[in-house]
């Protein structure tokens, strides 16, 4: 099974031509095909990068107009046949042993498991500490305990395997029906997600999630995502996100809240009032990313999304 690497780009050049650069020092495995960079919305300069990437990267360039991170990785999926494709972003970097890891993985478990690999982070500033709990994996970095799988440790409603370093096998992929456009970075519906939503797909589908303990990579997060303001926009699109999962297989735009949306949104009001009348700063913000999650909660839930 040949391995082809994929990445999602949209207005960081820069950046692109760091990870590309990181890829290069990879030590790459025998069955490694190529590497597919598809540039999404307003093209800037990716396809010049792409052009001068080394050349054992065999790396091919796509362009898709609209803006949309899902509408990219669907593009890549329709070219590049039966593989294992590995699924990275513009701005990681990786162990070198990293795609043998991968490759060595589904060599080993063959069909119907999916993989993902721990990650670290590269800060320009770091967060303050007491941050540190309202900001995703993609800010903090992420690993599982131990290094064997175990059958019980599966993304699903957790979905740990992040966007930029996780593989699956394309034919699966293509047979869960592609990434869903509703999701992630230019979705309408300002969710986060399109990796979590086709990973709990594949589990539904009864594929196996596989750790990879050695797949590890370095992802670059910028000062302004280690900020109070960018944690309170993040937890509002991640409320969307499970607003749209609330509302699955359900296309009618009167349908009521489940109960446990609309407890919590009235439980959320009533903490969120105690919260801000705390004298600690940390309290009083977490009163607002409460508020900001059952915000996008309710918001995701009344979305009348295609995919879900």
């Amino acid at each position: 099974m040949k391995i082809v690497v994929t990445i999602a780009t949209s207005g960081r050049p820069d950046l692109l031509e760091r990870t590309l650069t990181s890829l290069g020092q990879c030590q790459l495995p025998a069955d490694y095909k190529e590497t597919v960079v598809v540039e999404n919305g307003t093209r800037a300069g990716a396809e010049k990068i792409v052009q001068s990437a080394r050349a054992q990267l065999n790396a091919r360039y796509l362009h898709v107009a609209p803006g949309n991170k899902s509408a990219a990785l669907n593009a890549a999926l329709e070219t590049v046949g039966d593989c294992l494709v590995f699924f990275t972003d513009d701005d990681v970097q990786l162990a070198p042993l990293t795609l043998h890891a991968y490759a060595e993985a589904a060599q080993r478990c063959g069909a119907r498991h999916f993989f993902g690999g721990p990650t670290n982070v590269e800060y320009d500033v770091p967060p303050p500490e007491w941050l540190r709990e309202f900001l995703p994996f993609s800010v903090i970095g992420w690993e599982r305990s131990g290094d064997a799988h175990d059958a019980n440790d599966q993304p699903g409603k957790s979905a740990k395997y992040l966007g930029f370093n996780w593989a699956a096998f394309a034919g699966d992929l293509r047979a869960a029906g592609g990434f869903n456009p509703d999701f992630g970075p230019g979705s309408p519906t300002g969710s986060t997600g399109q990796e979590t939503e086709m990973q709990r797909r594949l589990l539904s589908m009864g594929l196996i999630a596989m750790y990879v303990p050695q797949a590890r990579v370095w992802h670059y997060v910028p000062k302004d995502r280690c900020t109070p303001a960018w944690a309170l926009e993040r937890i509002y699109r991640n409320g969307i996100q499970d607003g749209l999962f609330a509302r699955r297989g359900n296309s009618k735009s009167w349908t009521l809240p489940p109960w446990w949306i609309t407890s919590r949104y009235l439980k959320g009001i009533l903490k969120a009032c105690i919260w801000s009348l705390s004298s600690r700063p940390e309290r009083r913000f977490k009163a607002k990313y409460r508020r900001r999650y059952d915000s996008g909660l309710m918001q995701g839930f009344r979305s009348r999304n295609r995919g879900c």
